[in-house]
């Protein structure tokens, strides 16, 4: 076998790596059993349920897309293309149209209604023929001899981007107003011609089209790539990403979510963690079980399964609390991507069938890729009646109005469908006098009439301002909603949405402000900072305010200029932080002094603002603030780093005296001292010189104080601090950590004199560890690998070090080649092996099949050394700079895995390639782009750390060729190690331990690091001291396990009294109201203590399992410390919160 220790691995790319053809067979001998039987087997349904199969190859292939006609037909758009074309390949994707005639749940007939397409991603019914996406345009085609083969073919829309076959614009679907609405994804730039004008989207988002009009409008934007849309019974609209990673998103007019291009703030999704999903459909009918009424489903194709979610109001947006899957399956082939409730209340699902579903990380030509089989599955509810199927097209106009209220809303949908195909004039004469029926709703009712109207574009303006009455603030927001698409000829519009704006529920406030941004009044932006008044303003509102502010700023910036057009000061400063530009800051600034700007944000608000756009003398007034005795120390700290940031970002400092800046340099909070030992250098203060030496020669005492004043001295630079960084670094006697920080600092100043001190140093590296960054500081500038490389060139280093060194000058962005070579060459280290021969793969991968244990695979997966989950997330659980990990296992093969970790940067997935950005002074930051504006990058690095690049001062911005990933974190591993990690990630995802449960289990947490307080303090005050908040403790991010557990032995130890030793964990749980909260807590009780606060609460002794009720007094952050008392059997312990996250929020990354 292969020796683990001759390969360069890391931690996890997930990236796959082209291989011969030869060894793409060998991965062939995982594919699954094609047989129907053998799909049906491995299939598990939610309780109650049963599933059939509906269709097959070789009726269906490739199944992409699906919607069914007024016929009770399903159309199915089939790409056996995917993902592109062959030189010298016919087009052949097709449209097939399936029936099941006898009722008995299985498609007896077929007809093929057109097939020379190109790869086409949506299929939609309606008007007298089928609208259809073919690439770069939106077709029509139609039957006219009754043969159900298409006639005629006629682009009704054009100018969509083709620039990535998956992102192509997608998945059709009719909105309850008669609209077709289309997604389109992250790669494609469109310039949509109409007779409108052009209209452009420039990454992912979502269009609406109204085809008898023409027009078409931009609705939200970004996702990366948004493919399943579907309406609530009040017609607001939800999202899945199948390139995200938070589940279900809410999205409303303007709404702008993550990888838009330029976007300058992005909305989040309602479950941070989920895997990517395709399709979306909402669960209605007789045949649904009430408990699932109105639960969303959404296919993970990557996890073989649908999950489910079911809705709550949550301010102006939703909660969304993900429950039992609805069908899950063992068969890697079993691709759901699409998801439609059927004409008889049945549940049918779009098998895309591939054991292969990667896109660019995977070969376009890898034999494994499916092009052959396609399945669509049918789940019904066995105690549940099926629905007989409606007549729609032979039924009356009276009837089919009648069907708009139908309790199945697959007949309502189709029945406005079919309402949209007759006389426009008849259909409006039996909408306004068939009523409907008593059982239902008249507001519900009043809403679906409206819609009607819409539907035949002959909108009731009037039934929609009388239904703004309505009790039920969901039939309020719908009817502004209605309101919303022609807003801007309705006379009436303006007093409609300024009543509005005021209404006591936030989500009806936010659909005003979607109505106010569709106007011309000058008034718009005033009215919409009033909806900031009176409720509790969540994101979504905020960031509809926020974005009529900008959009809407010629309406109310120069009356700013001579005094405050708005109610209050507070709306004048959101005003101006939204549209981030130097306007009214001078009475802005008089209101924090004066205190009539109040709130606890205010501070941070202004400071925020005032340091991007303020003048030297607006800055100086900040500094006067900070000064002041009366001012917090957290508001003091606020305000030193607004001045640290408009002295990096914008190189201008504050007016006035700033040697006064003095008193913080003898202040004992840390973080005081660190904004000002960064002013001082900034603002080039010799008086400080002393002070930031002194604490910098204390840095083994404490490391934070001694490395902001390093930071300080090397911004004050000259010839002091080049000596003392030169003598610090060559006294042998010093502490470890002082040299290395000498070193750091010199090489920052200048990369040729750090060389010439880095080596001596470096041989004297603990473990031939690089601790505190020396390397780093060579590879952060563009002259300091080759400074390092001439000196090594003449020299010897051991060979731990050097091998340390050679992994992090491996994955730099910069490729620095010539170091690489000089540390192999100084500690005479053979270069590692890169890949893997046919022969010792299909060993590799036979080894990880037959003896890889998943269990001990994710303990190796979590060690620290490997950084493996300093990068990932795995359900959300872990780092945000690669790719989620936590469908992996059932989306990769186990070749491409294995590949992966051998070499990274062959294939980088899309959306995590390095950015490499080069100052004018040579400095480099190399990660992902955080964010940007017109004057800022901000990049993420690989350890997760955020940079703010001022724009002006960058000399290049590139996409790297390397991955952040450093090859050969690994390469200590023993092979059977090795072969555990694999298998650990070859089951992530699948059925079993290692899919994420949708237990709301606490994943985010803080360990506590070992103290000299603990040992005595717990015999005074017992346990709770491990809840206080002491300053001169240390926390950790720590995270759970995939199946939600704590590891206690992965924890430091901390000391208590005698032999006993603890793992301590805290974390922060976000409650939205007073009352109780539920949780459920597993693992050994009897040695376990668990605070609220610095309140134990009582756990029963003789369980390893309880639910618990912590009686919550104020609503907001909430602090939960676990403490565990370790070697006696103790080995995990969960925390999972049964309230759903309207009550409760968890914790995220950001957080910690």
């Amino acid at each position: 076998m292969c020796s683990i220790h001759r390969l360069c691995l890391l931690g996890v790319s997930l990236l796959a790596v082209p291989f011969s053809s030869a060894l793409a067979q060998n991965g062939l001998q995982d594919i699954p059993d094609t047989a129907f039987d053998a799909q049906q087997k491995a299939f598990k349904v939610i309780e109650g349920a049963s599933i059939n199969l509906f269709a097959h190859e070789p009726l269906v292939r490739n199944p992409v897309h699906m919607n069914w006609d007024q016929r009770g037909r399903l159309w199915v758009v089939s790409s056996p293309l995917y993902p592109h074309i062959k030189p010298g390949q016919e087009e052949q994707d097709r449209i097939v149209i399936l029936e099941d005639t006898d009722g008995d749940g299985v498609a007896d007939k077929n007809t093929v209604f057109a097939d020379n397409l190109h790869i086409p991603t949506a299929v939609l019914p309606g008007d007298g023929g089928v609208f259809v996406a073919n690439s770069i345009e939106v077709l029509f085609l139609k039957d006219t001899d009754g043969d159900d083969v298409a006639d005629e073919r006629k682009v009704v829309l054009s100018g969509f981007g083709t620039e990535d076959t998956h992102h192509l614009v997608h998945t059709f679907h009719w909105g309850p107003e008669g609209m077709v609405w289309l997604n389109q994804s992250i790669y494609i730039h469109t310039h949509l011609e109409t007779p409108y004008g052009i209209r452009r989207l420039l990454g992912g988002g979502m269009w609406h089209y109204r085809p008898e009009t023409e027009r078409a409008d931009v609705f939200m934007k970004g996702l990366v790539n948004p493919w399943g849309h579907a309406f609530d019974t009040w017609g607001q609209s939800f999202l899945t990403d199948g390139a995200g990673s938070e589940g279900i998103n809410y999205v409303f007019p303007r709404s702008v979510f993550k990888t838009s291009p330029g976007a300058s703030r992005v909305l989040s999704g309602l479950n941070p963690g989920q895997p990517k999903h395709c399709g979306l459909e909402f669960l209605t009918g007789a045949n649904v079980p009430d408990e699932l009424e109105d639960v969303l489903a959404a296919p993970d194709f990557r996890g073989n399964r649908i999950n489910l979610f079911r809705l709550t109001d949550n301010g102006s947006s939703y909660t969304s609390t993900q429950i039992e899957d609805l069908v899950t399956s063992t068969h890697k082939s079993f691709r759901p991507i699409d998801v439609k409730m059927g004409p008889d209340g049945a549940i049918y699902i779009a098998d895309w069938y591939n054991p292969i579903i990667q896109h660019g990380e995977v070969d376009f030509r890898d034999p494994r890729r499916d092009h052959e089989h396609g399945r669509i599955w049918r789940i019904s509810f066995d105690d549940q009646e099926l629905v007989e199927k409606p007549d729609l097209v032979g039924a009356s106009n009276s009837e089919l109005i009648g069907h708009l209220n139908s309790d199945e809303g697959w007949t309502r949908h189709l029945a406005m469908v079919e309402m949209r195909t007759r006389e426009k004039g008849e259909m409006m004469k039996a909408l306004q006098e068939t009523a409907a029926p008593e059982d239902v709703d008249p507001e519900l009712a009043k809403m679906r009439y409206i819609w009607g109207t819409q539907a035949l574009n002959q909108f009731d303006k009037e039934a929609a301002a009388d239904l703004l009455e309505a009790k039920n603030h969901k039939a309020r927001a719908g009817a502004l909603r209605a309101l919303y698409y022609s807003a801007g000829s309705n006379p009436d519009a303006l007093a409609i949405a300024r009543k509005a704006a005021a209404d006591p529920h936030p989500q009806v406030r936010l659909w005003a402000v979607s109505v106010l941004a569709q106007l011309d009044s000058p008034d718009t932006v005033r009215i919409a900072l009033g909806a900031l008044e009176g409720i509790e303003v969540d994101e979504f509102l905020d960031f509809a305010i926020w974005s009529i502010c900008r959009e809407h700023s010629d309406r109310w910036v120069e009356k700013a200029k001579s005094g405050n057009p708005f109610e209050s000061m507070s709306q004048l400063l959101f005003a101006v932080r939204a549209l981030n530009q130097p306007v009214a800051i001078p009475q802005i600034l008089s209101a924090l002094e004066s205190g009539d700007l109040t709130g606890e944000s205010a501070t941070a608000d202004v400071a925020d603002l005032v340091s991007k756009v303020g003048n030297a003398e607006q800055l100086n007034r900040l500094f006067e603030l900070a000064l002041m005795e009366n001012t917090s120390d957290v508001d003091k700290q606020i305000l030193l780093e607004s001045l640290v940031s408009a002295g990096k970002l914008r190189k201008l400092q504050p007016s006035g005296d700033k040697t006064r800046l003095s008193q913080f340099l003898q202040s004992n909070n840390v973080g005081l001292f660190s904004s000002a030992a960064s002013l001082a250098g900034l603002w080039k203060l010799e008086s400080a010189r002393p002070g930031l030496k002194e604490a910098f020669q204390k840095s083994p005492e404490n490391p934070a104080r001694g490395k902001a004043a390093m930071d300080g001295l090397i911004s004050l630079g000259g010839p002091a601090t080049a000596k003392l960084f030169d003598e610090l670094a060559t006294n042998k006697t010093a502490p470890y950590l002082l040299r290395s920080l000498a070193v750091i600092g010199r090489t920052r100043m200048n990369p040729q004199a750090g060389a010439q001190i880095a080596i001596a140093v470096l041989k004297d590296a603990p473990e031939g560890k690089d601790p505190h960054g020396i390397f780093d500081a060579f590879l952060s500038n563009k002259k300091g690998p080759p400074a390092l490389a001439a000196v090594l060139n003449k020299g010897s280093l051991p060979q731990a070090i050097a091998l340390t060194g050679v992994q992090k000058a491996s994955s730099a962005a910069t490729k620095p080649e010539g170091l690489v070579a000089a540390l192999q060459n100084a500690a005479d280290l053979k270069p590692m092996k890169m890949s893997l021969t046919d022969t010792e793969m299909e060993a590799m991968m036979n080894e990880v099949a037959t003896q890889g244990d998943p269990h001990r695979g994710e303990a190796i997966y979590r060690r620290a050394a490997l950084q493996c989950i300093v990068c990932h997330a795995i359900g959300g659980a872990g780092g945000i700079i690669g790719p989620d990990l936590v469908s992996i296992g059932s989306s990769a093969p186990v070749d491409y895995l294995i590949n992966s970790l051998l070499q990274p940067s062959e294939k980088i997935k899309e959306g995590y390639h390095t950015t490499l950005v080069t100052l004018k002074n040579g400095d480099s930051f190399a990660g992902a782009i955080a964010r940007e504006d017109a004057n800022e990058i901000v990049i993420r690095d690989a350890a997760g750390v955020e940079h703010r690049v001022p724009k002006k001062e960058i000399a290049s911005n590139n996409i790297s060729p390397v991955s952040l990933m450093p090859p050969g974190l690994t390469a200590t591993l023993r092979e059977d190690e090795f072969v555990d990690l694999v298998s650990f990630l070859a089951h992530l995802g699948k059925d079993g331990d290692f899919k994420t449960p949708p237990n709301r289990y606490i994943r985010h947490w803080q360990a506590m690091s070992p103290h000299e307080r603990t040992r005595d303090a717990i015999g005074h005050w017992g346990k709770k001291i491990f809840a206080e908040d002491v300053e001169s403790y240390v926390w950790s991010v720590f995270y759970a396990e995939v199946a939600g557990g704590l590891p206690i032995d992965e924890m430091p130890e901390v000391v208590g009294r005698g032999k006993n030793r603890y793992s301590v964990a805290r974390t922060f749980l976000d409650v939205s109201s007073p009352g109780d909260i539920h949780l459920k807590i597993s693992g050994k009780l009897k040695d376990l203590t668990l605070l609220h606060g610095e309140t134990e609460i009582k756990l029963p002794e003789d369980t390893s399992e309880a639910e618990i009720t912590i009686p919550i007094k104020e609503a907001g952050r909430q602090k939960l410390t676990i403490v565990g008392l370790r070697s006696w059997g103790l080995d995990s312990v969960s925390i999972e919160a049964l309230d759903d996250a309207g009550k409760v929020i968890l914790p995220t990354v950001s957080e910690f």
